[in-house]
């Protein structure tokens, strides 16, 4: 599900895109996209969801018509997410890709769904596995230009974070020290794709 890439929560989508509340587990969101990855209808309880996670920015009347582009955070990402796209149009076949969309109080793994329409369109589907409380609450605040201070990078594919030269999961940053408690009340950070996740993008075929 798209996401408005100034927003205060667990993550942006590949897929920074999704924003599925951990009491819908079960439910699958899905847009369709034309072959200029435009956004022409949305499926699912697209506005339930949304008004859910406080996105009055990305109800459907907001996002339909406009580009996929426009709701993912970081050069990085973006490049991931066409990537992806341009795979399943080119192999022609459904592509499935495992990540984190975490909100603030819970761990959610997710899958999306690429799936190869006519005339170059692609339906995408988010679907939630499962979701796990976090140990404290955890309030991301993207920033979107290196020259702000005080930021960690953080991946849009599993959501850990690099605090000095290591990448790893916000609480364990915390408990080796190179993170406080405090700094996770209003952690900001830059979207990028952590290598472990740009290594893995050999795409998952059903």
């Amino acid at each position: 599900m798209p996401k408005a890439s100034d927003e205060t929560s667990g993550n942006a989508d590949p897929t920074a895109l999704d924003q599925a509340s951990e009491k819908t587990a079960t439910t699958t969101l899905s847009y369709t996209l034309d072959s200029d990855d435009r956004i022409v209808s949305v499926g699912g309880d697209w506005d339930g969801f949304a008004r859910e996670n406080d996105g009055s920015e990305i109800l459907a009347r907001t996002v339909i018509g406009r580009r996929l582009d426009e709701f993912i955070t970081g050069d990085a990402t973006r490049m991931f997410v066409r990537t992806m796209l341009m795979s399943a149009r080119t192999l022609k076949r459904s592509i499935r890709r495992p990540y984190r969309c975490d909100s603030p109080q819970f761990r959610r793994l997710m899958e999306m769904t690429i799936v190869p329409l006519a005339q170059e369109m692609l339906d995408v589907r988010h679907h939630q596995i499962r979701a796990e409380p976090l140990p404290y609450t955890i309030t991301i605040a993207a920033v979107t230009s290196t020259a702000a201070s005080g930021f960690v990078k953080r991946c849009s594919i599993c959501n850990r974070i690099r605090a000095g030269k290591v990448w790893s999961e916000v609480d364990a940053a915390v408990i080796d020290g190179r993170l406080t408690v405090a700094a996770t009340a209003a952690l900001k950070v830059i979207y990028g794709v952590c290598p472990d996740c740009l290594l893995s993008a050999g795409h998952r075929h059903p």
